[in-house]
């Protein structure tokens, strides 16, 4: 049987990637490309300059040179995002399969106990954290893995006790599988696709809540490059310096908006080949 001819990417799937892949890219590769972020020694120079020359996106308020500070600021964006998503699956995955394949007082346990983090509202458990002086990058990524655990436990033990699931981990225990074969093996090869799909939508609520800690201050220090703080530390320059303002502003909006994106082409190649 001949192989199905691969399609051609459309100009949405170009979009999308370009849209995810110009942030993602300055993030990893900026840091290797930006130079000094501050003015040279005893230059008495006012903060918040329009664009010029030898900073061709202006200064901000403290007269560090922007565009240096938008190839800094984007790591901590996408490591903290990512940072976070990875924690929060390598602790939901194995909870949810043990939820799934435990007896009915433990699964009820385990879940009753995880929907008590669903009570908690992220930045108000930020904001108490950052009034006992933990703060920081580390404390950001902890609590935003610990805030979505809940639903991603949930999910993948629905996906376990999915009926298609649940015919085949019977089948494997008459077979004389051992339950780390059957959950730690199987089941996890099998939930790779909707985890995968979670993963791609649940980035953006993640960076949603990175970034809105540290417009608020609760995070990194308000001297770090990092995109979110930018904002909030220029905010009151955005009329007489908008670069640095809206630069980081808009990759933050269009990492958000291609990573949807992405997920959402990837969804549509899906269902059209099955």
């Amino acid at each position: 049987m001949a192989s199905r001819r691969r399609r051609a990417p459309s100009a949405g799937d170009l979009l999308a990637w370009l849209l995810l892949g110009l942030p993602a890219l300055l993030a990893l590769a900026g840091p290797l490309m930006a130079g000094p972020e501050g003015p040279p020694p005893g230059a008495l120079t006012p903060p918040s300059r329009p664009p010029g020359p030898g900073h061709p996106l202006g200064t901000d308020v403290l007269d560090r040179d922007v565009l240096s500070l938008v190839l800094r600021g984007g790591l901590t964006v996408l490591g903290g995002a990512l940072g976070a998503l990875l924690l929060c699956y390598v602790l939901a995955v194995p909870l949810g399969l043990l939820a799934a394949g435990a007896r009915r007082l433990l699964d009820e346990t385990m879940m009753r106990s995880l929907d008590l983090l669903l009570a908690l509202p992220g930045l108000m458990l930020l904001l108490a954290l950052a009034a006992t002086g933990r703060r920081g990058w580390l404390w950001l990524v902890v609590v935003a893995a610990v805030l979505q655990l809940p639903s991603v436990a949930r999910l993948v033990r629905a996906a376990a006790l999915a009926p298609g699931c649940r015919t085949v981990v019977e089948a494997l225990r008459m077979q004389g599988r051992g339950w780390a074969y059957i959950h730690l093996r199987h089941l996890t090869r099998e939930l790779a696709g909707p985890l995968a799909t979670d993963a791609g939508t649940r980035f953006s609520g993640v960076l949603y809540l990175l970034a809105s800690a540290n417009f608020l201050g609760l995070g990194l220090p308000s001297s770090a490059p990092d995109w979110s703080v930018l904002i909030e530390r220029n905010s009151d320059a955005l009329f007489t310096q908008p670069a640095a303002v809206l630069v980081p502003a808009g990759l933050l909006m269009s990492l958000c908006v291609g990573g949807n994106l992405c997920v959402d082409r990837a969804l549509a190649r899906r269902r059209a080949a099955a």
